[in-house]
């Protein structure tokens, strides 16, 4: 205690805080090198995580997605008979390493939208998905949920809404954003 006293006191005031914001500076660094975020509650950590593969990690449900949609791809709108076989088509070829990709539950595909988010659809209009996805998709998205024999359920990321169609129609541009994974959020 004697030490650190006479230390003080051989510094100004001014001095002082300079190494006081120093001791903060030097434990903000040592927090982003331990967790790899400046903050230690792992809530402020960012949730999705580009995988540089063409997936997309969300940290939160524990699913992957495909960072851009078939649209990218394609050029086109598909229907829902054609998203099965898009999606076939990836696992053959192990889309980022692996073939166990799916077309998204409904319940899967709205936990991504939030409309605060900047990422826009190949019309240019907000569509709610976090920053890691790509820019330039489609703005409705087939989901796996069916209705009934002939319907399947489609979401539309700008509104929030979700959609059924008969399953051999695809008139409306709508795409498939893969995930794969088990969904562990209710």
């Amino acid at each position: 205690m004697l030490a650190l006293t006479q230390i003080k006191n051989n510094f100004y005031p001014s001095q002082m805080k300079i190494l006081r914001r120093l001791r903060y500076f030097w434990v903000i660094l040592a927090t982003v090198i331990i967790t790899g975020t400046p903050f230690l509650n792992s809530a402020w950590a960012a949730r999705y995580l580009d995988q540089g593969d063409g997936s997309v990690a969300d940290k939160n449900s524990g699913l992957f997605w495909q960072r851009a949609d078939s649209y990218h791809e394609l050029k086109k709108g598909i229907n829902w008979y054609q998203a099965l076989e898009y999606v076939d088509l990836k696992n053959a070829e192990k889309f980022a390493g692996f073939d166990d990709w799916r077309l998204p539950t409904l319940k899967e595909l709205k936990s991504l939208y939030d409309a605060s988010r900047p990422i826009k659809s190949k019309d240019g209009e907000r569509i709610g998905l976090p920053e890691s996805f790509r820019n330039g998709g489609s703005y409705y998205l087939w989901t796996s949920t069916e209705r009934g024999l002939e319907n399947a359920w489609y979401f539309g990321l700008g509104f929030k809404e979700e959609y059924f169609n008969l399953k051999d129609l695809g008139d409306l541009d709508q795409g498939v954003k893969m995930v794969r994974g088990k969904f562990n959020k209710n």
